[in-house]
């Protein structure tokens, strides 16, 4: 399974976004405050040290602190890279409902699939949309109690092998899994890659029932990055199985009734096909990267070259990320049954590991 990949850049960026009170925001300034303890802690401090991610690159900030000439292009920006986004949702003292602007930003948090939590004061009626949804209350934003309720969420997002996704909302809940952004742009490269290639190999009376012999699994390979080209990241592959000794066979299989688009080229080692997406590597001229390259052309001076790479790099991989979750749609949207237990996602890395144990 492709792991999330918040800290492939190596920080931690939280953004605190809540009803804004001037610089004296006790509640951010508590609920940061909390937050820093908290991954003091040993068990956080252990996955942080796994990700390589010091303290030195652990940001926790709110709106108040910066000092952009436009709030929201600030929200955006900050948004734009955050690997948690902490949203208190009470309303300021004197008035009994939310801040429409810090709702604003949540759905537009919920509609970029981010990940993010949410606090409220106990009493403050919680709105329908967010019941249910990572959602925590507290009596007061005092520290000991903040870093009583937020510590269980936040220990199990530093988690590798946390069950909870925290970018479900009620936004993915009616799209099965996929944040608004997601029905769009990246999906199309996805979705033609399980049309033209899973589909047929996997599909019930498609290529793996006429030639069971030939195909057994499917490993669809995850590209080291999408700024490489495909041809390189195919090469980086091969190098690793040859090393390990393996050695990649090319077939084509004749065409079948069933399949109308003729034969099929692939790759295997003893019937295991495995395949890095080539359809994936448009994505480095996704609107989402290309507009995030340009604002970081803008704002990053030659010395933050490095962190300008890694921010880019990050922000491609959250997008590769999604090629699991989209693939898997559709196998369970099919019309027809397409064999899931037998399809499989491992990085370059991992792949060698999978191919033993087969």
């Amino acid at each position: 399974m492709f792991k999330t990949s918040y800290f492939a850049d190596q920080r931690l960026e939280i953004v605190i976004l809540g009803p804004m009170r001037g610089e004296e925001n006790d509640s951010s300034i508590q609920i940061r405050n909390a937050l820093k303890e908290i991954l003091q802690d040993e068990n956080c401090r252990g996955y942080l040290e796994k990700y390589g991610v010091t303290e030195a690159n652990v940001s926790i900030t709110f709106p108040e602190e910066w000092k952009g000439s436009s709030i929201e292009r600030d929200v955006f920006s900050k948004l734009d890279t955050a690997d948690l986004v902490v949203f208190n949702i009470t309303p300021r003292a004197g008035e009994t409902n939310p801040s429409p602007n810090v709702f604003y930003e949540l759905g537009l948090v919920h509609s970029l699939g981010l990940p993010y939590l949410v606090l409220v004061q106990d009493e403050i009626e919680i709105p329908f949309y967010l019941r249910g949804i990572r959602c925590y209350t507290v009596k007061a934003f005092e520290k000991e109690e903040l870093i009583e309720t937020l510590h269980p969420p936040i220990e199990n997002f530093l988690s590798d092998n946390s069950p909870f996704s925290f970018t479900e909302n009620i936004i993915t809940r009616f799209y099965e899994g996929l944040p608004v952004v997601d029905i769009s742009a990246a999906v199309g490269l996805a979705t033609g890659y399980y049309m033209n290639f899973v589909r047929r190999i996997l599909k019930d009376g498609g290529f793996i029932s006429h030639y069971p012999d030939k195909i057994k699994r499917l490993i669809v390979v995850r590209p080291i990055s999408v700024f490489n080209t495909y041809e390189e990241d195919v090469s980086a592959m091969k190098d690793k199985l040859i090393a390990a000794g393996y050695e990649l066979i090319l077939e084509k299989l004749a065409p079948i009734l069933s399949d109308k688009d003729g034969g099929i080229w692939f790759e295997h080692i003893n019937g295991t096909v495995i395949d890095i997406p080539r359809t994936i590597y448009p994505l480095k001229r996704s609107p989402r990267l290309l507009s995030l390259r340009k604002r970081m052309d803008q704002a990053y001076h030659q010395q933050d070259s490095q962190l300008r790479v890694s921010l880019l790099n990050e922000a491609a991989e959250k997008l590769v990320d999604k090629i699991e979750s989209i693939i898997k749609y559709h196998i369970r949207n099919d019309s027809e049954r397409v064999r899931e237990s037998l399809l499989e996602f491992w990085s370059v890395d991992q792949l060698v590991d999978r191919i033993k144990q087969v």
